[in-house]
């Protein structure tokens, strides 16, 4: 964000029929917790949307959000809401995603944002795709992959989630199973599929329209509660990509202790406040955050993070027991003569000036010629060595 925001707190409102989904009623689907991040606190809101109804190749968009998990970051997620036919919803994923012989639609995305938000040039778009069809028999789509294993609703979740066409990207059908490693099943009426750039709704039986008992709730679920779900993964993986860039310039800083300590304090905030593994007491939000996180490899990652913090602390740990050992090494070497010379003059009974200058002059000159040896020179190179 580069401003101040303007917009109505909270996230989109939606409803159906009866259901209205607020901020209230959303934040009673996750966790204390997992409502923070997602609908900010009543003095430090974190989401702002707004109404619309602006035409941009390929459908209608119905609401933007903006959303700053982390506060005091400026940096956050804008959430677009489009309304698209049927037989346009593959071509204009296609075209979120800029694939080949498709118009980009990044500038489009970008011009509707709020001044106070501007899209980063490194962002990555994800898309979530809710379709369903009017006919008792769904044809497969246009370009679709030939898989004789997938049904016609697995084609259509796969080239949905990952917004291709069998020119796009032909799958292996030896080893197309792996590719539906992110099927989430919600009901008898409806599946989903979770893959790492998008997740594609899909429903498996006729919609009847507005006297449909289920799809039109689960359109809503898909532009509320699904999506926050998906939004809670995307922040978490924001975060520890985060962490692992840190983490890989840890040797680059000039101070490996403070920069220590951040990490260890970041991912410690990060385990404490964004690193939910369960959103809350609903558990098909649970199965698509998980979904998320297992194609993008979270658990593993932050594993890693973790196990690398603790690598650069045991690394730090030995720098400085070893940089401790050469200041005592030193200090004992500098030390001893002047502590002999002390001593023989007390034995002798001398305390005059020119006895004290000529012990200090011999203690001097025993602690240089005790440096030039093999164990002062080391004990030299090590304080120089750890002191860089």
């Amino acid at each position: 964000m580069v401003g101040q925001p303007d917009w109505p707190v909270g996230p989109l409102p939606l409803r159906y029929r009866d259901t209205a989904t607020t901020t209230i009623n959303r934040s009673t689907y996750f966790n204390p917790a997992c409502a923070r991040i997602l609908y900010g606190e009543h003095d430090r809101p974190s989401r702002w949307y707004q109404h619309t109804s602006t035409a941009i190749r390929g459908g209608v968009v119905f609401g933007v959000e903006i959303l700053t998990p982390n506060h005091g970051s400026p940096h956050g997620l804008a959430i677009l809401h489009l309304q698209v036919e049927a037989d346009r919803l593959l071509e204009t994923a296609r075209a979120v995603a800029g694939r080949r012989n498709t118009v980009p639609l990044r500038d489009d995305i970008a011009a509707m944002l709020p001044p106070w938000a501007s899209l980063e040039a490194h962002a990555r778009i994800f898309t979530v795709s809710f379709m369903t069809t009017a006919s008792d028999n769904l044809e497969p789509p246009p370009g679709a992959a030939p898989v004789p294993s997938w049904s016609t609703i697995e084609k259509w979740l796969w080239h949905l989630a990952s917004r291709t066409t069998r020119e796009d990207f032909p799958p292996d059908p030896d080893h197309a199973e792996v590719l539906l490693s992110g099927l989430v099943v919600l009901s008898a009426d409806w599946r989903c599929l979770v893959t790492r750039d998008g997740a594609a709704f899909v429903g498996t039986r006729r919609d009847i329209g507005a006297d449909d008992p289920f799809l039109g709730f689960a359109q809503v679920y898909t532009h509320s509660a699904y999506l926050d779900a998906l939004v809670i993964g995307m922040v978490q993986q924001t975060s520890i990509t985060g962490m692992v860039e840190d983490a890989s310039r840890a040797f680059d800083s000039k101070d490996l202790s403070r920069t220590l300590s951040r990490l260890e304090e970041r991912a410690a905030r990060f385990r404490s406040v964004y690193w939910l593994r369960d959103v809350g007491t609903h558990g098909l939000a649970n199965d698509i955050l998980a979904a998320y996180q297992t194609q993008h490899r979270l658990p593993e990652k932050f594993e890693a993070v973790l196990n690398e913090i603790a690598d650069l602390n045991r690394i730090f740990q030995t720098q400085e027991s070893q940089r401790v050992n050469a200041a005592l090494g030193i200090i004992t070497v500098i030390g001893l003569p002047f502590g002999t010379a002390l001593a023989v003059l007390q034995v002798l009974g001398t305390d005059s000036p020119r006895g004290l200058l000529l012990g200090m002059l011999a203690a001097f000159a025993s602690s240089g010629m005790l440096l030039l040896t093999g164990f002062g020179r080391l004990l030299l190179r090590t304080l120089r060595r750890l002191g860089r």
